[in-house]
Parts: structure tokens; sequence; C-alpha cells
């Protein structure tokens, strides 16, 4: 038996238990498979997929330094957008007029996550965690936030989990006593409306390898989830990338994300660049500015890919222009020539530093 501390995290259908009862079984199991299934596709390492209760997907993370806060609340988000994708596609593509079929809308999702102390034990075949703070996140499934809030799709975070993200977003306090446990002070967020606003009127900046000046590509035997918190925390960044001397970001709407900003102080320079698209946690684009010129910027894409064996990396940089489109080939030859230097020492740190946190 293994004590952890970490992340508890439980995905829970809402309206389950009416829809099953109401509808027509030989399509009603069909669809909940399908939404459960596309949930448990959003779930992987190095967050652990625990089990299946029913209308609910249960995983946990057993490294107190991963994930970060806001890559958390990102996957978070990404299990709410893939439900809601998936339910939408159903209804789309459905002509049935079973009570099934014509249900499917009253279902939704949402997200409970709890940070604390549990057991990681084994027992035969069968892996399983326990401990107090493991049955409080199921207590915490069983509240009246919607009816109290009006939040339908919402994640629920235990002001633990919300001290042990340290993320700044639009958070709706909330407490309910608990039977052995008292009063539990929690915060709502409040999934579908943080989503529609994260993606409302975005553009796409995404860099093909055939439009940029030059690539660099390299696989990972480490999960795409951990990458991306890599590539994209500064507390780890400036840790992995040689001669870094500190990494600092602004998070104008409280997290990462399109219009945020980096200052990376360098050894050799200071190199500043902000994000143009965010898409986690397949890619985001940058627009990095030349330290030696001023008004000169390029086009970045960090791309990530899952494969069996791990993940396959592409970053790709693009031609160089000032305000008024002119180029400047020599911007593009002297990034390229630090980079191609740059990145495969950066990259071996930071392997290095995932593989040690394991």
């Amino acid at each position: 038996m293994t004590t952890h501390k970490g992340y508890l995290l439980i995905a829970d259908i809402s309206g389950y238990t009416q829809f099953l009862t109401s509808s027509e079984l030989e399509h009603a199991n069909p669809i909940l498979q399908s939404l459960l299934s596309v949930m448990v596709e959003q779930v992987g390492e190095p967050l652990h997929f625990w089990k299946m209760e029913g209308d609910a997907v249960l995983a946990y993370s057993t490294q107190q330094g991963f994930p970060s806060g806001e890559t958390f609340l990102a996957t978070c988000e990404n299990l709410y957008n893939a439900f809601a994708t998936r339910r939408q596609n159903i209804i789309a593509n459905t002509t049935c007029t079973c009570q099934a079929c014509a249900n499917v809308n009253a279902l939704d999702l949402k997200i409970i996550a709890h940070h604390g102390d549990f057991d990681e034990m084994h027992v035969g075949p069968m892996k399983d965690i326990s401990g107090a703070d493991v049955i409080l996140v199921h207590r915490m499934t069983k509240t009246d936030v919607s009816t109290v809030t009006g939040i339908r799709s919402y994640a629920l975070f235990s002001d633990a989990a919300v001290n042990a993200m340290g993320i700044e977003v639009a958070l709706v306090p909330y407490s309910q006593p608990f039977e052995y446990f008292g009063e539990v002070a929690m915060q709502v967020y409040d999934l579908a409306k943080a989503w529609q606003s994260f993606r409302a009127g975005r553009e796409h900046f995404f860099l093909q390898e055939k439009d940029g000046v030059w690539t660099y590509h390299r696989h990972f035997e480490l999960p795409q989830v951990a990458i991306w918190d890599a590539l994209t925390a500064p507390e780890l960044k400036q840790r992995w990338m040689d001669g870094m001397i500190s990494v600092t970001v602004e998070r104008p709407k409280g997290r990462i994300g399109a219009g945020s900003g980096y200052h990376c102080a360098h050894k050799a320079a200071d190199f500043r660049y902000w994000v143009t698209d965010w898409e986690p946690f397949e890619y985001f684009s940058t627009r990095i500015h030349d330290p030696g010129r001023e008004g000169i910027s390029m086009p970045e894409t960090y791309h990530l890919k899952p494969t069996k064996t791990g993940t396959d990396f592409r970053y790709t940089i693009g031609l160089a222009h000032d305000a008024n489109g002119n180029r400047s080939e020599i911007s593009e030859l002297e990034a390229v020539g630090f980079l191609s230097d740059f990145w495969p020492i950066c990259f071996d740190e930071m392997e290095v530093l995932l593989r040690n946190a394991d």
C-alpha cells in the first residue's frame, strides 16, 4: 500500500437515472456508452484512470508537481467539451423519435475535484484507492449546487483543490455540510459559460510545417499532457530551458491562453512572445519578437500528437515580418541558428525533468 497526495476527479453524468428509467434500453444504453467512452478518452496519463461507477468516470493524480493548476482546469474543460460535442452529434445525427433519443439533451455533466491524501492499494488483480479524502470527493457529488447557484454544467472544486491549483478564474463560493466532515467550503466553476467565453470569436493561427522556415521534430515516450504542462507552465519552463534566468507570464483573462504574454529572461537575450492560438492539449501558437530588431516578429506553432508510445512533438517557426509586412530574412537566419542548437539541449533537459517526476 502506497500513500499519495494528489487530485481526485469524478466526472458524473447528470440526469442519468431519469434518462435510463424513462427510456428504451436498446437505445439508452448505446447512448450512455458513447458519452462515457468519449469521457474516458480525455483521461490519460499522467492522470490515472481509476474506474467507472455507473454514470461516472473516476481518475486521480499521484504526482504532487503535476498537473499544474491551469492544466488540470483545462482537463476538466476538455472533459466537458468532449461530452457536450458528442451529445450534440448524437442529437444532430438521429431521426429516431423514441424516448431515449428524444431525451438526450436532458443529460449533462458535472465534474467534482478534491485534493488530498489517499492510499493506492492492490487487491489481487484489482487496483483501488482509499482514504477519508476519497470518501469526501464522493460526498461532493451529492449537493444542491444547481438549485442554489442555477449553474447546470459545472466543476465543483473543494477549497483544498482550488488552493492546490493556484488558479485565478471566476469561481462561485459554495459550502455544504457532510456527515463526519462538517461544513465543507467549495468553489463552483461554470463549465459551459467558461468554454463558450474562452472560444468565442477566436481566430486560428496554426502554422503548418510547409509554411515555416524551420521545423524541429521530436518523439517523447511521455504523455501528451505532461509535455503540454512543461511547455506552458512558467515555473516548469524555467527549470528545463537552458540558460534561462526567469520566466514570467501575463494572464489578462486570469489564466494562460490567447492574449497571454511570456517574458523569458535568458542569458543571451530577453525573449518576449504572446499566445495567438490555444488548443489544449493539441497545439498552441505564438508570435515571438526578434530581441535584436525592434518591430520584427515571427509566428511559432507547438504541435503535440499522442501515439502508442508517447507523444510526437513538432515545433515550427515562420517568416519574420515587421508591422508593415516587410520580411526580415536575417531575423529568420539568426532565429534558426540559435534554435537549432537551443532546442535539442532544452528538450533533453525537459525529458529528464519529467522522467524524474514519475
